[in-house]
């Protein structure tokens, strides 16, 4: 049961950091708080459910 969980959370961090590097690179902009507001949720959830599946 807590696999998908892993999976999600494994899936919400890559696209986070994928989407980071990827824009800040494209548009050069590696300290834009419009690009921070989308990657931070992202990578954040995909960590705290990482540790939530872990703990089960």
């Amino acid at each position: 049961m807590v696999r998908w969980l892993w999976y999600l959370s494994l899936l919400l961090l890559g696209i986070g950091l994928v989407f980071y590097v990827s824009w800040a690179f494209l548009y050069n902009a590696w300290t834009d708080l419009g690009l921070y507001s989308i990657t931070a949720p992202l990578v954040i959830f995909g960590i705290l459910g990482l540790l939530l599946s872990r703990t089960q």
